[in-house]
Order: structure tokens, then C-alpha cells, then sequence
């Protein structure tokens, strides 16, 4: 199920797993936190609330959805990055969603009624996406900047990443190729999956368990998102020493 359709009851998930991040990272200063995927800026606003102190950065691929972020101030709250996170870098033809949902779906407002839908833009082209929401097309493309993870990670000089926030419609083996060492300094991996390829290749959950770099584990399954601990890192945040 995509999160267009996932997202009818995902209201009382979503804020749970802010609860759990705000428990997680009960005396972490300055935490470090990417929202990857961040379309209109939803979940970077949240996150700047919860965390004052964050070193917050947003990725947005979308020109329509970086237009809307500036239109928002993104870059009062948040480093906006204006790119796709992959397993390359330079550019990148990503598939642009569009749409409108009918006028009896709990979808419809007043922004999606005269807004082309751009929840669902992806690197990866739509597959089960275009039986299971068939008023989403996909008609159009755009060629984006692309980077990898463990570039930006040693472009910013990081030692570590404490939440990546990752919505990236189907390309999550993407973000995990060109991150492996990225991901090996990161405490929490929140993401989609789906066990179906709604986009062309996505990885099941237990797919992105063992392309992860070293040991994860599960600490709580929402369906179609999953909130994912690095055992590298304790509770604290300290990197528990490798056993010999």
C-alpha cells in the first residue's frame, strides 16, 4: 500500500513515532536530523519543533515542492537541500507525480483539489502505484540533482547522524547503496517499505534489514513505515565497542 493510501490512517502511527523520537533522544544535544523526501516541509516543521536544537537539513527533489518550501520559509527552520539522496552523484530523471483525488476521497482538500499531487514522485517508476491509486499519474519527468548519503555526510563533516526521516517512494536501495558508511554512523533510520513493488524494485522491510551496513533491529513495525535502531550505537548514544 502506498502511503497515498496509507496515510487515510496513519495519523495516530505518525504520532506515535514522534513521541518514540522525542523518548529516543531524550538528552541528545543538538541532534542531528535529515528529512529526506521532505515535499512541503510537513515533517521538517514538526521535527524543528520537537527538537529546537537540531542541526536540521531537508532534501527535496521536486521543483515543484522546493518552490512550495520556499514559499513556507523552509530556510527559517531548516538547511534545504535541493536534491534526491541515490546511489550516484550528478543528475537524475525522476518521475513526477500528478493528480487529483476524487471528490469523495478523505484525500480531497482544499490544497490537493487545486494542487497537483507531488506526494508520489520517485527515481524508481511506479508499478502497483498505478493499480492501487489510479488517479495518481505519472505523465511527467524532470531531470534533478542527485547525491549519495555518504557524500553529504563528508561534505558536512559529520561524525555521525542521530534520525534520518526517509520518504523516498521506493528508492530506499538507492539511499542505502550510496550510504553505507553515512548509515554506519547513524543511531535511528525511520522509513516506508512495502512488501510489494509499488515502485519498480522497492525492497521489502526484511530487504532493508540486510542491505543495512552492520546490525539493526526493529523497534517498531507501523505497516508501511518502520522505525529502525543501529545496535553500533547504545541507548545513549555512544558507540558500543566492537566485540573482538
Amino acid at each position: 500500500m502506498p502511503r497515498v493510501l496509507g496515510c487515510l490512517t496513519g495519523f495516530a502511527s505518525m504520532n506515535k513515532i514522534y513521541a518514540m523520537l522525542v523518548d529516543v533522544l531524550k538528552g541528545t544535544k543538538e541532534p542531528v536530523i535529515l528529512d529526506i523526501g521532505a515535499h512541503f516541509g510537513q515533517d521538517s516543521f514538526t521535527l524543528r519543533q520537537l527538537f529546537r536544537d537540531a542541526r536540521l537539513w531537508s532534501f527535496e527533489p521536486d521543483p515543484r515542492n522546493i518552490y512550495r518550501l520556499h514559499q513556507q520559509g523552509i530556510k527559517n527552520i531548516s538547511t534545504l537541500v535541493e536534491a534526491a539522496i541515490g546511489d550516484q552523484d550528478g543528475t537524475a530523471v525522476m518521475n513526477l507525480s500528478n493528480g487529483t483525488p476524487p471528490a469523495d476521497s478523505n484525500l480531497r482538500n482544499a490544497l490537493t483539489a487545486k494542487t497537483p499531487w507531488s506526494q508520489s514522485s520517485s527515481l524508481k517508476k511506479p508499478k502497483e502505484h498505478l493499480k492501487d491509486v489510479p488517479w495518481v499519474k505519472f505523465d511527467k519527468t524532470s531531470n534533478v540533482t542527485v547525491m549519495k548519503l555518504d557524500t553529504f555526510f563528508a561534505r558536512e563533516k559529520l561524525d555521525r547522524i542521530d534520525v534520518i526521516w526517509a520518504d523516498v517512494q521506493g528508492a530506499e536501495d538507492q539511499m542505502i547503496a550510496g550510504g553505507q558508511h553515512a548509515l554506519a554512523n547513524t543511531r535511528y533510520l525511520y522509513t516506508e517499505y512495502d512488501d510489494r513493488e509499488v515502485y519498480e524494485g522497492q525492497l521489502s522491510l526484511k530487504e532493508i534489514m540486510k542491505r543495512l551496513p552492520g546490525k539493526w533491529i526493529v523497534l517498531e513495525d507501523f505497516g508501511y513505515d518502520a522505525l529502525i535502531r543501529n545496535a553500533a550505537f547504545d541507548l545513549a548514544g555512544n558507540r558500543v565497542a566492537a566485540k573482538t
